[in-house]
């Protein structure tokens, strides 16, 4: 991960920093793109000779990484979620810098059901603070079910992968909208840009999102807009040579070393898959207590999921939330007030009696909750009081959707007496789906 593309453009194509006692000091100077050779043309013309147009490498990987999308976006358990990924530069005009409680607001307002969010963070940001206060400072975010990328690794891949890119005038912002994928500004330092930079051209041209109004109103408007050429006539200017990168540069450094090419074709690598730091046991971000809230609808019942940690931070009003709560939370507030209690997969074939005993175990363990529930397969199994075993069978099963939202939707009728008796359809984000009710008998 580099500073903003401008930087070079900017600072390192001067002739202070190119020259000494009217000397040239590289013997060559690597340039992305054509545009950077008229700017150093303008600032520094002794350097011109010895400028190559060399592309960019890490765009190359990134090109090259494309068709693992979806291979990425399982790395990420992202599943049928559209994925957001932050990207925050360093310094007080970076995103993080500017707006420090970004990430805690976002995440109060993208259900955990329908959206997966990534942070990526300038590697200075990392080595400035320490790894031990940078997670320290996330780590409400990370309970809350962030996926934050290590200092060097990852940030490619997402970038492949996701759905929306939120960032600054960091340039994993700019190569996201280089891609064709939504980018919008949280923060962008105009005053620190060249005004006639690519860079800064983006920024004039990128949506930037209002701290003064609710952010996911305003994502999904700007998406609806996008289209993928939304910022060619700024993007085009990240890499003259795309996919050549690598070709050029190591013909460059055979020739300063006067040694022969190899014959061999030189390959491009994809980006290795996103490997998040994770929180272990009981702070896994699998394991989030949420808040539900259900409204009835003319199709079916909407559910939504919120973190309950972000959304009680915020003091985020919700309409009538109901607690759900995993069987291994460790904090009592949560554990205490849930009223689904979350056990995790359930057995399949021949064991079933034994997944459904364990749900019997789990609630009768628990002081408050009214119903266990848990996820099999497709399906969702749910275990009242008075042991009365539920299973809701997913009509369609939908790929990458978590089955144990049904149970709000459910846990919503049953607490008021009113069924359902069969059918039992579920509005998450963008997926109706639609769950018969089996009510088991015997044992």
């Amino acid at each position: 991960m580099t500073d903003s593309p401008e930087t070079d453009a900017v600072f390192g194509l001067a002739a202070p920093t190119l020259l000494r006692d009217g000397e040239l000091i590289p013997a060559a100077l690597v340039l992305s793109h054509t545009e950077q050779l008229d700017r150093l043309r303008a600032a520094c013309p002794e350097a011109v000779d010895s400028a190559v147009v060399a592309g960019d490498p890490t765009h190359d990987r990134i090109l090259a990484g494309l068709p693992w999308r979806e291979r990425y976006r399982d790395h990420l358990e992202t599943g049928a979620r559209r994925l957001v990924l932050v990207s925050s530069t360093w310094g007080p005009t970076s995103l993080l810098g500017a707006w420090p409680g970004f990430l805690n607001t976002l995440l109060t307002e993208l259900p955990v059901d329908e959206y997966r969010v990534a942070l990526a963070l300038h590697p200075n940001v990392w080595h400035g603070h320490g790894t031990w206060q940078v997670r320290s400072w996330l780590a409400t975010a990370e309970r809350s079910g962030l996926r934050v990328l290590p200092p060097r690794q990852g940030w490619q891949a997402v970038l492949v992968a996701a759905d929306h890119v939120i960032g600054d005038h960091g340039s994993v912002t700019f190569y996201g909208a280089a891609q064709g994928t939504h980018t919008m500004l949280a923060t962008f330092p105009h005053h620190e840009m060249a005004d006639d930079s690519p860079i800064a051209a983006f920024g004039r041209a990128a949506t930037r999102l209002r701290a003064d109004r609710p952010l996911l109103p305003q994502v999904l408007a700007d998406a609806a807009e996008h289209k993928p050429d939304r910022f060619s006539a700024h993007t085009d200017l990240l890499n003259s040579v795309p996919g050549r990168s690598g070709q050029i540069l190591r013909a460059t450094f055979y020739r300063l070393l006067n040694l022969s090419e190899p014959e061999q074709a030189l390959r491009v690598l994809p980006p290795d898959p996103p490997v998040p730091h994770r929180r272990g046991w009981p702070d896994a971000a699998d394991t989030t207590p949420l808040w539900c809230t259900v409204l009835e609808e003319k199709d079916g019942l909407r559910v939504r999921r919120l973190p309950a940690e972000a959304v009680d931070a915020a003091r985020m009003p919700l309409d009538r939330p109901h607690l759900a709560a995993h069987a291994d939370e460790t904090q009592a507030r949560w554990f205490d007030a849930a009223c689904l209690l979350l056990c995790g997969p359930g057995s399949e074939g021949p064991r079933e009696a034994a997944s459904w005993e364990r749900l019997r175990a789990r609630l009768a363990d628990h002081p408050r909750a009214h119903l266990a529930v848990a996820a099999d397969g497709p399906d969702c199994l749910v275990v009242d009081r008075d042991g009365a075993r539920v299973r809701l069978v997913a009509d369609s099963p939908h790929q990458g959707v978590d089955p144990t939202a049904a149970a709000s939707a459910y846990w919503h009728l049953w607490v008021e007496g009113r069924g359902p008796e069969r059918d039992l359809p579920v509005l998450l984000g963008e997926h109706r789906l639609a769950f018969t009710v089996h009510r088991l008998r015997g044992e």
